[in-house]
């Protein structure tokens, strides 16, 4: 790897943006399917064609009915990478060898890390409120959790990474002279 080490400072930022996105996806996705799927019976159940045994109602059912079963997936694909990414932050504190002095600045990562995390939060659950996809957000119920707690979870994720951070310093031992 050639004397490279991974970035501590910004794991908890890319795991507020990706956890944010992905549950936002998912649910886009989910509710796009429903509507597609709903509109599409609408349109085409009661509809025949001459000479044709085409049943419209059975290929909707067989081709959306598959994909939004495939979409439903989709509610613990985010929970399950949410918790990767925690468990991923923990193994990069740990793997981790910088000099002390870096454990200050460290904390103030996370510190502004908890402060956007609040606004990432608060506009999560002004959108979770809305009545259109309102719906769709409940399946979510993991994504919701953690988003919904989000400077909480961000408070937890900064403080135990920075003690397995420290906790490794120390056992690691060294000079840490700057001489």
């Amino acid at each position: 790897m050639l004397n490279k080490s991974g970035n501590v400072f910004l794991t908890i930022f890319i795991f507020i943006i990706v956890a944010f996105f992905v549950t936002l996806i998912g649910v886009m996705f989910v509710y796009m399917g429903n509507e597609v799927s709903d509109k599409l019976h609408e349109q085409l159940d009661n509809r025949s064609v001459a000479d044709s045994a085409v049943n419209y109602s059975e290929t909707i059912d067989d081709t959306m009915g598959e994909v939004n079963i495939a979409y439903g997936t989709l509610y613990w694909i985010a929970i399950f990478l949410m918790v990767g990414m925690v468990i991923a932050i923990f193994i990069g504190a740990y793997m981790v060898t910088y000099k002390p002095v870096f454990f200050v600045p460290y904390i103030f990562m996370v510190i502004i890390a908890i402060i956007v995390s609040v606004g990432i939060s608060n506009g999560y659950s002004i959108l979770q409120a809305d009545a259109t996809m309102a719906e769709t957000f409940t399946g979510f119920a993991g994504a919701n959790f953690i988003l919904l707690k989000l400077p909480i979870w961000i408070s937890v994720i900064g403080i135990v990474g920075g003690v397995i951070m420290v906790l490794r310093l120390r056992q690691a031992g060294g000079d840490y002279s700057y001489g």
